[in-house]
C-alpha cells in the first residue's frame, strides 16, 4: 500500500494519479485541500491568502480542465504597488511614473550604473525563459543551476548544488539587478517586510524566475508615462468562478474511491524503517511507500528512527509564518480593478492586501467587499490577533482603503503557520542530508512544505502526478 501524509494539492494529485493502486490519504484536518482551503462565514468566502492558478504544463491543464469543466475564470492581473502615498501598477520597476520626481532620478541612475557594470538582468529574455520552463537567471547575474535529482528519486525532488563563490546573497543581487535607487524604495523595505530578516541571509536561488526585470528602455518608458508591457511570470491567470480556490483540491479528492482519502488523522509519529505511521489515537498504518508534504521539519520532528544528527539539522531550516487579517466590508470596493497591493512602507504592519472581490463577485454579499492583510512575522514575534486587526484598521484608514473600521461588519483572523519557507545556506546544507535519508527509507517528501521549496500550485499538482510515475516506473 501507498500511504499518502497530507490531502493537500500534491497528496491529492498522487492519490489520484495512482489510482489502480491500494492507496490511503490521512489528513489532519477535517477537510481536503492543505493551504488551498477556503474558509465561508456571513456570506464572504476568504481563501487562505491569496491564490491563483497558473497552468503552463498542457498535461495539468488538460487534467483540471476534465476535472472541472468551465469553472474556471480566465483574469488578467491587475496588482498595485502603494510607494510615496501614491498606488502605481506593478512592477515598481517598470512603473515609476507617478512618484516623486526624486523618487524616479534614483531610481533611473541607480538602473543606469547596473548597467555600466554589466549586472543587470536580461529583462524580456528572464520572462521569456520562465515561460520556457528554464530558470531565467540571465548570463550576467551569478545564477545557480537547476537542481540536481537525487539517485534513484523522483523528477522534482533535488537539491540546489554548492553555491559558486561569488553567488550573491538576495540583498547583493537586488542591487546587481535593479541598482540602489530601486532596492532603496521598494525592493529592501518590501522584502524585509515579507521575510523578517536581514536579506543578505537569504540566499538569491529563488528569484531569478519570480521577479520581472525589464530593460533600460522599459524602466525609462516606466519613469515617464507608465508601462501598459505584461512583466513577470502571472500576466494571466484562472480562478474559479463560483468564488473559493478550495473548489481545485475538491474536485480532485471527488475523482478518487470512496474510503481512499480520510480527515480528522493527526500523525504523531513515523517510523521510516518500519515504514509505520502512528495516529492520535494509537491506531497504526503500514505501507510499502510513504508520501508526505508535511512541513520537512515537522516530518523530521515526528520521524522517531531520524538519527539525531539530522534531527537537529532539520531544526535549522527556516520558514515565515503569515497572519491573514480578513475582512468584509459594506459598500463598494476602494480600487475596483485592483486585485491585490504591495505595501513597502514600514510603517503599516502588511505587506500586501488582497481584494477578493476583483477576482469574483461571489466572494462577498452584494453590497459588500472584502479585504485580506498578509502581516508577515516570525515565529519568535508574533504581536497578537487582536494586536494585528487594531493595526490593520487604522493602516487602512491611513491608506484609505476603508473609510472607518465601522464600514467592517466581518472580521476574522487566520494564523498560516509556515508560510514561506527561507531560502538560505542551512537550507542548502540540510536538504540533501535529510531528502538522501527519507528516501532510502521509502519515504518521499514533496509538495511545496514536504519538498521545503517556493512552489505554484501547478508545481504541487505536478509533484503528486511524477511521484506516481515514479512508484510505477520502480514496480516495473
Amino acid at each position: 500500500m501507498v500511504l499518502i501524509l497530507g490531502a493537500g494539492l500534491a497528496g491529492l494529485s498522487a492519490a489520484h494519479h495512482l489510482q489502480g493502486r491500494d492507496r490511503l490519504v490521512l489528513e489532519r484536518h477535517d477537510e481536503v485541500g492543505g493551504l488551498c482551503r477556503s474558509i465561508r462565514e456571513d456570506g464572504f468566502t476568504f481563501d487562505l491568502t491569496g491564490h491563483l492558478l497558473h497552468l503552463r504544463d498542457p498535461e495539468i491543464r488538460a487534467w483540471v480542465g476534465a476535472l472541472m469543466p468551465d469553472a474556471f475564470a480566465d483574469l488578467s492581473r491587475s496588482a498595485w504597488i502603494h510607494s510615496h502615498g501614491v498606488l502605481t501598477p506593478y512592477p515598481f520597476q517598470a512603473n515609476t511614473a507617478g512618484l516623486p520626481l526624486s523618487v524616479r532620478m534614483e531610481c533611473l541612475l541607480g538602473f543606469i550604473e547596473t548597467l555600466k557594470h554589466g549586472d543587470a538582468g536580461a529583462g524580456a529574455e528572464a520572462d521569456a525563459s520562465k515561460a520556457a520552463g528554464t530558470n531565467g537567471s540571465g548570463a550576467s547575474v551569478s545564477a545557480v543551476p537547476d537542481p540536481v535529482p537525487l539517485s534513484g528519486g523522483p523528477e522534482f525532488l533535488g537539491t540546489a548544488p554548492e553555491p559558486a563563490p561569488d553567488e550573491p546573497s538576495f540583498l547583493t543581487w537586488i542591487h546587481r539587478t535593479f541598482g540602489a535607487g530601486f532596492a532603496k524604495h521598494f525592493f529592501e523595505p518590501y522584502n524585509r517586510k515579507l521575510w523578517r530578516r536581514d536579506l543578505s541571509e537569504v540566499t538569491g536561488d529563488w528569484v531569478s524566475w519570480s521577479i520581472p526585470r525589464p530593460d533600460l528602455g522599459d524602466v525609462l518608458r516606466g519613469a515617464v508615462t507608465g508601462s501598459e508591457k505584461a512583466f513577470g511570470y502571472n500576466p494571466e491567470f484562472l480562478y474559479p468562478a463560483a468564488g473559493g480556490i478550495d473548489h481545485l483540491p475538491q474536485a480532485v479528492a471527488a475523482s478518487l474511491e470512496d474510503g481512499v482519502v480520510r480527515t480528522g488523522c493527526d500523525v504523531v509519529a513515523l517510523e521510516a524503517g518500519a515504514r509505520r505511521v502512528t495516529l492520535g489515537d494509537g491506531e497504526t498504518h503500514d505501507a510499502e511507500t510513504i508520501l508526505t508534504s508535511l512541513p520537512l521539519p515537522a516530518l523530521a520532528r515526528l520521524t522517531t528512527d531520524l538519527p539525531e544528527a539530522l534531527r537537529a539539522a532539520a531544526a535549522e531550516l527556516s520558514h515565515v509564518s503569515v497572519r491573514a487579517v480578513n475582512l468584509g466590508v459594506k459598500g463598494p470596493p476602494p480600487h475596483p480593478d485592483a486585485q491585490w497591493i504591495y505595501f513597502p512602507e514600514e510603517a503599516l504592519p502588511f505587506h500586501r492586501i488582497g481584494l477578493p472581490t476583483a477576482l469574483t463577485p461571489a466572494m462577498a454579499p452584494a453590497g459588500h467587499h472584502s479585504l485580506v492583510a498578509e502581516i508577515a512575522f516570525r515565529p519568535d514575534e508574533d504581536r497578537g490577533a487582536e494586536a494585528s486587526l487594531d493595526a490593520t484598521l487604522a493602516g487602512l484608514v491611513s491608506t484609505g482603503l476603508l473609510a472607518s473600521p465601522h464600514d467592517v461588519v466581518h472580521a476574522r483572523v487566520v494564523d498560516i503557520p509556515e508560510a514561506y519557507v527561507v531560502f538560505d545556506a542551512a537550507r542548502r546544507r540540510v536538504l540533501p542530508q535529510l531528502f538522501r535519508w527519507f528516501l532510502d527509507h521509502e519515504v518521499l517528501p514533496l509538495g511545496r512544505y514536504g519538498a521545503w521549496d517556493y512552489l505554484s500550485m501547478e508545481d504541487c499538482l505536478r509533484h503528486g502526478k511524477q511521484a506516481a510515475e515514479w512508484i510505477a516506473g520502480r514496480a516495473r
